[in-house]
């Protein structure tokens, strides 16, 4: 089969908040790939319904076009995106979805929500799942079975891509944690979704000498006053409220003993890889894609907690095997989850696809 361009959405331009695309369509490109970047716009919309220099559009968050809008601009937008799609299916062109999120976390409009995706379980060609648990979950809500296909394909891991050349004491020195500090680390953007309240209620329940919680990540307006108060009130606690920049990452990876993912519900997590990519512990609930990927890793790198909300038990008995395991971890081997793999897989499914054109 020839080479064909492949039309993603988004391609680079999340590569400074994510780098996930970015680490992926590079690798395609390599490959001698053409990858152009799409963006949800009336002006892409017109250069892109006919053009010749794609075969495959690539989805990856579709709910974007729902958000930051009014109910009519958003049922618009929709509009927009189906006809968008029936113009380019009709040219011959394949429809890939990557289903990073079973439902969006923070809809605004639950009911156009609910038809955007009834929209795609019926139009999308091939969908890629992130984990194999959640394939028979996508293959249960895809309305036109005989046609679509489903593909599991990992996620890329980060190691190399970032810098990580300070030793966990100069990290410490650097945020004024001193040594014999147990530091517990939840990094990312503070949203209600994510648990943070969940996992300051275990981390106050916790007898352990030496405990600190670090958190750090721009903090959303609706938890603002929340950590501000828990900021305040806990020395233990350290709030950073700040968009963590590429450089600083080790920072606060290099200070950390063990990393935690306090979710409620959670389909896929590129975090957890963000971790192992620091050579650092994750704990997080057994739910998910987790399960899967501590078989993959093992326990020394995962770290799995069963019931629903995290507790002060599962952050001692983590932390406890954290500390005794900190001298043996070894550089952990993500190369399954390479991205220079995950662009293979890609590939050879979107030629499955077209094969089937």
């Amino acid at each position: 089969m020839s080479k064909f361009g492949i039309l993603a959405w988004p391609a680079y331009s999340t590569k400074s908040s994510n780098p996930y695309n970015f680490l992926i369509y590079s690798e395609i490109e390599k490959k001698g790939y053409k990858v152009y970047e799409f963006d949800f716009n009336l002006k892409n919309i017109v250069k892109f319904s006919f053009s010749t220099k794609y075969m495959i559009f690539h989805i990856h968050w579709p709910s974007n076009i729902l958000t930051w809008s009014t109910a009519l601009q958003a049922k618009r937008r929709l509009g927009m995106f189906y006809l968008f799609l029936k113009i380019i299916k009709i040219s011959g062109k394949k429809v890939v979805w990557t289903v990073h999120n079973l439902q969006s976390h923070e809809s605004e409009h639950p009911e156009l929500q609910q038809r955007l995706y009834k929209m795609l379980y019926q139009h999308v060609d091939g969908f890629i799942s992130l984990n194999r648990s959640g394939l028979e979950y996508i293959k249960e809500s895809s309305l036109n079975k005989k046609r679509q296909k489903f593909c599991y394909i990992p996620h890329p891991h980060y190691k190399g891509y970032y810098q990580n050349d300070l030793t966990g004491a100069q990290a410490r020195a650097k945020l004024g944690i001193s040594e014999e500090k147990k530091v517990f680390l939840f990094l990312g953007q503070i949203r209600r979704y994510k648990n943070v309240a969940g996992l300051i209620t275990a981390f106050k329940a916790l007898d352990l000498p030496d405990k600190l919680l670090l958190i750090a990540g721009k903090v959303h307006d609706e938890m603002k006053e929340e950590m501000a108060l828990e900021n305040k009130n806990n020395g233990n606690i350290i709030i950073h409220d700040v968009f963590v920049d590429d450089a600083e990452l080790q920072t606060y990876f290099n200070s950390a003993d063990l990393v935690v993912n306090p979710y409620t519900n959670i389909f896929n997590s590129g975090s957890v890889f963000l971790n192992m990519s620091f050579n650092k512990p994750t704990l997080a609930p057994a739910i998910g894609a987790f399960p899967e990927i501590q078989k993959e890793i093992g326990n020394k790198y995962v770290k799995l907690y069963q019931d629903e909300m995290i507790s002060s038990s599962a952050l001692y008995k983590s932390m406890h095997e954290a500390l005794e395991e900190k001298e043996t971890l070894s550089d952990v081997d993500l190369s399954v989850f390479s991205s220079d793999q995950v662009a293979a897989e890609t590939l050879q499914f979107y030629r499955r696809l077209l094969s089937n054109a």
